[in-house]
């Protein structure tokens, strides 16, 4: 397995799991805000009992706490009614966004403007702990550029508050600060507080997801590399895929087969040197493997000297047929630059048959002896051209069904009974200089 392929899958799983992390994320930050605005509205209308009436600050600031509550509910509840009609992720993280941070800005300088204090004491009210908890809420979606428009936001939205009023001289910030003694009092402080255990709330569930995130992935990663040893290279990109579930468990498709094996092979063997027969293998199934992709074949497996090459897995496509007639062509091609460029002797030979129909393809066996494979008649009769072809003179042999589908201009050899087949056989092979 090639670490191209495992990257590539890899990243697939990477993508669908962040997509769906990132809509689970929306829902949750939407439920948080919906549960915290609630919470917020309760300790408010709580405060608005017990409150004195004739603090005139005070007051402001609970109009402010109550209006903020309301907004902050009905953006987590919006987001909530555009998750469930489908609408985009992404849209719907910057838009709530960017409503929460407007909210607590909002809130802080209604609070400034109402109660007619210096910009540069915003920090004293107790919106400004919001601030946190929609920063951390952010962070439940692992986005970082949305974290840095949301810390942006409110970078920038502070400065222009605290620019309110102007500069305030020490002095006159030691005079006023008397008249809002009120943000120090018990409501405020235990609004601070139901901030920062918002805040601490929303980080762990931060963490939780993150960590379930990743455990998800080293489980999908571990399965994926587990099936890495039983498929072939070409699918190993598509294990992550839900569609691939349909191809591990098997189905039936058509497709185009080419067999190809090496004449010879044995003979060989015995009277060449071990390590020499071994290079020359790796040799013959480098170009069979390099004409595969070529044509966009995939290598289902080797077989001693000889190889299955299937096209149209996972998905079938219009010209499977044309691109296996090409790989068969290619093949006879790379095996004569080879035996005249290394003068190979005796010289490489190969017989291919092909053929196209429907087949079963998926993982068959258990567990300590799974593999991918693909079964069916059209590789039966691929098998029992390729072994026709020395008796007709020729390296590739194929149906007249398989020609028809390739659109190729062949010419016919025979018609013949097959081992392990009923009906005749049109059998075609490639013209010779263009002519019969």
């Amino acid at each position: 397995m090639e670490p191209t392929a495992l990257a590539a899958g890899a990243e697939n799983t990477a993508r669908r799991l962040l997509a769906e992390a990132a809509s689970r994320a929306e829902r949750q930050v939407a439920i948080v805000r919906v549960g915290l605005g609630c919470l917020m509205f309760l300790f408010v209308g709580t405060v608005w009992l017990v409150a004195p009436i004739d603090d005139r600050g005070l007051v402001e600031q609970l109009i402010a706490a109550t209006v903020t509550a309301i907004l902050v509910t009905l953006v987590g509840l919006a987001a909530l009614a555009a998750l469930r009609r489908a609408r985009p992720t992404g849209r719907i993280a910057f838009l709530s966004s960017t409503a929460d941070v407007l909210i607590v800005l909002a809130n802080i300088g209604h609070t400034i403007v109402g109660g007619h204090a210096p910009g540069a004491f915003f920090s004293i009210f107790p919106a400004v702990w919001l601030i946190p908890v929609t920063m951390a809420a952010a962070a439940l979606r692992y986005s970082p550029g949305l974290q840095v428009y949301v810390s942006g936001l409110f970078v920038v939205g502070l400065t222009l508050l605290a620019m309110v009023g102007g500069f305030v001289p020490i002095e006159t910030r030691r005079a006023i600060l008397p008249d809002y003694s009120f943000g120090f009092g018990v409501p405020p402080n235990v609004v601070r507080i139901i901030m920062i255990a918002s805040a601490a709330f929303v980080l762990v569930l931060v963490a939780r997801r993150g960590r379930r995130l990743l455990e998800q992935a080293v489980h999908e990663t571990t399965s994926r590399l587990s099936l890495t040893r039983f498929v072939p290279r070409e699918l190993a990109p598509l294990l992550a895929q839900p569609g691939m579930a349909n191809l591990i468990a098997g189905r039936r498709q058509t497709v185009a087969i080419v067999f190809v094996d090496m004449r010879g092979s044995t003979a060989r063997a015995e009277h060449t040197d071990p390590e020499r027969f071994a290079v020359f293998m790796s040799s013959f199934r480098r170009r069979v493997m390099n004409a595969a992709r070529a044509h966009g074949g995939m290598v289902d497996k080797f077989i001693g000297d000889g190889a299955l090459i299937v096209f149209g897995v996972p998905e079938p496509a219009p010209d499977d047929a044309a691109r296996a007639f090409a790989c068969a062509d290619m093949l006879v091609d790379l095996m004569a630059r080879w035996n005249d460029k290394h003068d190979v002797q005796p010289p490489v030979a190969v017989g291919i048959g092909v053929q196209v129909g429907e087949v079963f393809c998926g993982l068959v066996g258990d567990l300590e002896r799974l593999e991918f494979t693909v079964l069916g008649d059209p590789v039966n009769v691929a098998a029992r051209l390729e072994k026709a072809t020395k008796e007709h003179g020729t390296p590739i042999l194929a149906t007249a069904e398989a020609v028809a589908a390739a659109g190729v201009d062949w010419r016919e050899v025979g018609v013949e009974r097959l081992p392990g087949r009923t009906e005749p056989v049109r059998l075609m092979a490639p013209r010779r200089n263009g002519s019969d």
